[in-house]
């Protein structure tokens, strides 16, 4: 679900710098720039920039200002650039969709309350209907430009587990029952009923305060590190061995190792579907930032410079 502010304000894009295309000057004090002849007006930018840098009880500094300013307007001439070739391309926000999105927003408001929200912002439903079809139309063309599968093949993914076989290691597991109860006491009544051989689950699911007691308090494998430090101590003992008492910030806590599992390589060939999607996401953002890179190339695009250096 998105908010009021996503429609209004919020930048939708990751900022990707202002070294391309042909920047220009010459524009009049009402407009920040102009895209392909499509302008930006200094009250569309204002609206987007105040929100920006106005955080709550806290005053923006003067010395950051210049770097938010081209950081917002460059959001906003790459929101420009993907709707003016989306609706080049043929990509269009049904009613339906902007209906939806309408609807979503009006349920985090009470009645009417989205209305005097719009004017406090100074604007009307139809100028806001404007700016999410705008933004709408923008998402779904990064989808669609993301949508390219790059193809990945087989030596590539090769290639890289082993120039990164550090990374598929996988340290010492254990898998552990556990007991906890919130008194020392009744915990050592416990730990002594267990010596004497009653069974840990059945006294894990009658006793235990921790939400795998349904499971006769089973955590399930881990590894060193993974669970609180006290927890480590299952490291040291044997196969099948039940812990003495261990105190906690969460209780007392006995401890029974089911099954112990050494460190080990994970295998290229059970790496290889996760590698493959991994790297097919990197080419694919790649390949996606060569082509909006590409865009601003061929974009005429001018700026306000006595605004911006202002």
């Amino acid at each position: 679900m998105k908010s009021l502010a996503f429609f209004l304000i919020v930048p939708f894009f990751v900022v990707s710098g202002w070294g391309c295309g042909p920047w220009e000057g010459g524009l009049s004090e009402n407009f920040v720039a102009r895209v392909d002849g499509v302008s930006i007006t200094l009250e569309e930018f204002s609206r987007e920039f105040k929100e920006l840098i106005l955080e709550p009880n806290k005053e923006p500094d003067p010395g950051n200002l210049a770097a938010l300013k081209e950081a917002c307007l460059s959001q906003m001439i790459e929101r420009r650039l993907l709707v003016q070739e989306a609706r080049r391309l043929g990509i269009r926000i049904s009613q339906e969709e902007l209906d939806q999105a309408l609807q979503e927003i009006k349920t985090d408001y009470p009645e009417r309350g989205l209305d005097e929200r719009l004017g406090l912002e100074g604007i009307t439903l139809e100028g806001l209907k404007s700016r999410m079809e705008e933004k709408l139309l923008a998402e779904k063309m990064v989808r669609a430009a993301l949508s390219y599968q790059a193809r990945i093949t087989e030596k590539e993914a090769l290639d890289y587990y082993e120039s990164h076989l550090s990374t598929f290691q996988l340290g010492a597991e254990v898998r552990v029952r556990q007991i906890v109860v919130s008194d020392g006491e009744e915990a050592l009544q416990i730990l002594k009923r267990l010596k004497r051989g009653e069974s840990f689950e059945k006294l894990a699911m009658e006793k235990s305060l921790g939400p795998e007691k349904v499971n006769g308090g089973d955590l399930g494998f881990f590894r060193k590190g993974e669970r609180p430090e006290e927890f480590d101590r299952v490291f040291t003992m044997e196969g099948g061995a039940i812990s003495d008492v261990i105190k906690s910030p969460y209780g007392y806590h006995i401890f029974k190792v089911v099954e112990k599992r050494e460190p080990r390589s994970i295998s290229f060939k059970e790496a290889q579907s996760g590698i493959l999607r991994d790297l097919r996401r990197k080419k694919g953002e790649e390949t996606y930032q060569s082509w909006l890179r590409d865009l601003k190339e061929k974009a005429k695009i001018r700026i306000n410079k006595k605004w911006l250096n202002a």
